[in-house]
């Protein structure tokens, strides 16, 4: 609500401090308070309508009264992670291998996660249909997206249990989609796991950030941003929107259940050893090779 300009306005602090300055205004957004922020020579003035001025005050009043604010612990960070560019180097090499829906392609067939297919017991159609897409265009955006979202999850947890925990996410967000609508629905792509891996790092912020002692009720914010992102990504013509939700809702559980579950020492995150990681992203691919395998058995 940062506005360009208020009427009768009054600068009701001031400070040099970037993160101050955004916690103020941050507090007044969420009080429904309209306001400027303004820097000038290295100083933030914050300033609202003369109307608004005891409202606000009362509002910053009662934020300074949680204490002094603190400072997350650092993001894990295990270093650069391959898991983003390979995953979108495999989404690419089955589409040189599938080709586009348009073109009948038998891999369709028998890898889409049909709903009705699923519900009969072909449980591995949630799995396939993620590395099926229906067009170049569909392809090239899951392909940028993998290499944000999914490098990201793959820096923080390891590529090997990324890997597992983003295909689980999305397997079961697609069943659960193919329960929702049961018949007459058909879906491809890996945009369902491209929201559990937007939910995995949602989930793993909001743990991470509840380890605060003050202003907790800051640590959902993650979440609120994985919910906007889904707004303006996850909704659009021809979308799949239940898969898009529960993908983005299920990676948020497993990212905060994980973190909870002391895959940690105090401030410190422990992610799984090399060896470890490369078993776990071992199993990843045999699995994803092993419901293709049922797939293509099936449909012979």
């Amino acid at each position: 609500m940062d506005l360009p300009a208020l009427e009768g306005g009054s600068v009701l602090r001031t400070t040099v401090s970037t993160t101050q300055a955004g916690d103020w205004a941050l507090v007044l957004a969420a009080a429904g308070i309209p306001y400027r922020l303004d820097e000038r020579d290295g100083q933030f003035m914050l300033a609202v309508a003369t109307g608004d001025l005891t409202a606000a005050e009362a509002a910053l009043v009662g934020f300074d009264s949680e204490g002094p604010s603190e400072s997350p612990p650092s993001a894990p960070d295990v270093g650069a992670s391959t898991l983003g560019p390979l995953a979108a180097i495999g989404f690419c090499a089955m589409f040189l291998v599938t080709g586009t829906r348009a073109g009948g392609s038998r891999w369709f067939d028998a890898g889409a996660a049909s709903a009705e297919q699923i519900a009969a017991g072909q449980w591995w159609r949630a799995i396939t249909a993620l590395t099926l897409h229906a067009d170049l265009l569909h392809l090239c955006g899951n392909v940028v997206a993998a290499l944000i979202f999914v490098s990201a999850v793959g820096r923080w947890l390891g590529g090997g249990l990324a890997a597992v925990l983003i295909l689980a996410s999305a397997a079961v967000a697609n069943l659960l989609t193919a329960g929702v609508h049961r018949t007459n629905f058909v879906s491809v792509g890996s945009s369902t796991a491209i929201f559990a891996a937007l939910g995995l790092l949602a989930g793993l912020q909001v743990a991470r950030r509840l380890q605060l002692r003050t202003r907790r009720g800051y640590a959902w914010v993650p979440l609120g941003a994985g919910l906007g992102l889904y707004a303006m990504l996850g909704v659009g013509a021809g979308a799949d929107l239940y898969a898009h939700l529960f993908g983005l809702g299920i990676g948020a559980l497993v990212g905060f259940g994980v973190a909870r579950a002391q895959l940690r020492t105090p401030g410190v995150w422990r992610a799984p050893r090399a060896g470890v990681q490369a078993l776990l992203g071992a199993a990843a691919l045999a699995l994803v090779t092993s419901c293709w395998a049922l797939a293509l058995r099936l449909a012979r």
